[in-house]
């Protein structure tokens, strides 16, 4: 039976990989805090899937670098659509039923989170070449279709005449068309868009049972994304059933266990930092510290290590190899645009705007707009990575590493310091204050070691041969374990809102309440919903 146990038997390789998975996502999900939403997310799960595979040791996974790095960063996006800072403000309540109900969400999220992650990632190292290539082309469309429907304002206007609830229901719904249009036009990549069309009739089925036909709402007034996300997961399972790839469906059982813990643990060092408990409210040097952020970095290094656990010690060691069926070029092509201009286009496009709405750079330079100057630079930049991708693709880009393993340690370091570069600019302005400077020192450190990792690793294949367990096998089950430590979780979540409670008195500042309307704060004030 397959578990991620661990015994005499783990090598150092994969503890120091599982330590590197952590360290990798705690910075990327710094860095998708100060970014936000899907496209901020992207970050941590591109990192986690070459933290993964560079420490895997199977050069069969190292070939397909540049996939596990796209496939986590979409399989992460997905969460990013969930709004969460509102359910952090029932757990700084003082009543024992809004903080575990907080938990609880925060737990739902997270799991989520890491589950549809995970199992999106694992189909990166389970199915054939052959089946993932036929994402290449409609994802491309879709994503052409979200960016014209975004900058000509339709989403927008659509949102507005039917708001749903602030969901993303425009997205699930353009899903859907882009991939019945491309099944019709290209037969040949049917099979990828009965998987996207899948995922979207998910979504919409778990907005309309919980938010529509049950009346359910996480947050109100925020956000009922939850609910789609609900239905997606669902959705996502039962289609890796019916492709009978098993060792998927594990991993997003692990990966929804560690991704709620992690939510839940990471809330909770989060309180202990905002109530002043303990060693942070006794020694000076702890006061006025950014505690959000050791929250976001919290649930990275959790999640970063169990997901890390699940792929290194129980799958790595186990799953055959998976058909190599397919030369897989225009994949490849696709995941090193997304990773290295779309997903640091829409993330380091932000700092231009914060940068104007802060007043740090000129309205203009020579007559010219500073904006259109750093577009300039960007479009640049793209094209040296574009024609870079195009003559790396026809092998004429000596720049590249010759080997599998130096391309994946190259794209994992890009990856890694672009990303801490990038918010490390756009925080600059307000370094003075000693919560945002711990937090980028942080970012430096915890990259650092990463990459001192990552450079340390060799491309001396793992210990052992490769598994023959096909990830099709019923051996791949998620055991007693799994079962026994998700009965535990309501446990956990109480034992988490009673310490919670017990480390300060009285509401937070900013907390919110979910199960009465007003609440008398600390100094007597009126807590709103």
């Amino acid at each position: 039976m397959a578990t991620i146990a661990f015994d005499k038997r783990t090598s150092p390789r994969t503890i120091i990989g599982i330590i590197l998975a952590g360290l990798a996502m705690s910075v990327g999900w710094g860095f998708r805090g100060d970014y936000g939403h899907e496209a901020g997310a992207m970050v941590p799960g591109a990192l986690l899937g070459l933290a993964i595979c560079i420490a895997s040791g199977r050069e069969d996974w190292w070939r397909r670098a540049s996939i596990m790095a796209m496939c986590g960063a979409i399989g992460w996006a997905f969460g990013g659509q969930i709004s969460y800072a509102k359910i952090t403000g029932y757990t700084a309540n003082s009543s024992l039923l809004d903080v575990f109900y907080g938990y609880a969400c925060l737990f739902l999220i997270g799991g989520l989170w890491a589950g549809i992650g995970s199992a999106i990632l694992a189909m990166s190292v389970t199915q054939p070449r052959s089946y993932l290539e036929q994402f290449a082309r409609p994802l491309v469309v879709l994503w052409l279709v979200w960016v014209l429907l975004s900058v000509t304002g339709v989403t927008d206007r659509l949102v507005g005449r039917w708001y749903l609830h602030d969901t993303d229901w425009v997205g699930a719904l353009s899903a859907l068309a882009v991939c019945g249009v491309c099944a019709i036009l290209f037969p040949r990549d049917r099979g990828a868009c009965g998987m996207i069309a899948v995922l979207a009739l998910g979504w919409w089925a778990g907005y309309l049972i919980l938010v529509g036909l049950l009346g359910l709402h996480m947050t109100p007034p925020r956000s009922d994304n939850w609910a789609g996300c609900i239905g997606l997961f669902a959705a996502l399972l039962a289609y890796l059933l019916w492709r009978q790839d098993r060792t998927a469906v594990m991993l997003a059982g692990w990966g929804f266990l560690v991704g709620g813990v992690g939510f839940t643990l990471g809330d909770f060092v989060n309180m202990l930092g905002r109530g002043q408990w303990g060693p942070v409210g006794r020694y000076e040097i702890l006061h006025g510290l950014d505690y959000w952020k050791w929250m976001e970095q919290g649930f990275g290094l959790i999640m970063g290590l169990g997901v890390g656990a699940a792929f290194l010690k129980c799958v790595r060691p186990k799953l055959s190899a998976a058909a190599e069926d397919s030369p897989g070029t225009r994949l490849r092509v696709v995941a090193l645009l997304l990773l290295l201009i779309v997903m640091m286009w829409v993330n380091l496009s932000k700092n231009v705007a914060n940068w104007t709405k802060g007043h740090n750079i000129p309205l203009s330079l020579l007559g010219i707009g500073s904006t259109w100057w750093f577009l300039l630079v960007g479009v640049l930049l793209c094209a040296v990575v574009i024609v870079a991708v195009v003559r790396h693709s026809g092998g004429r880009l000596a720049l590249v590493p010759a080997s599998d393993f130096g391309r994946t340690q190259m794209l994992l370091l890009i990856l890694l310091w672009v990303p801490v570069i990038g918010a490390f600019m756009q925080a600059m302005p307000g370094m003075a204050g000693r919560g945002v400077f711990l937090v980028h020192v942080s970012f430096w450190i915890t990259a650092g070691l990463a990459s001192l990792i990552a450079v340390s690793l060799t491309d001396k294949a793992g210990p052992g041969p490769l598994g023959t367990h096909g990830s099709s096998e019923a051996s791949w089950r998620l055991g007693w374990r799994f079962w026994a430590c998700l009965c535990l979780v309501p446990l956990l979540l109480y034992i988490t809102a009673c310490l919670t409670l017990a480390s300060h008195e009285g509401p937070l500042p900013y907390s919110q309440v979910r199960f009465s309307h007003t609440l008398a704060g600390p100094q007597g004030t009126k807590v709103a919903e």
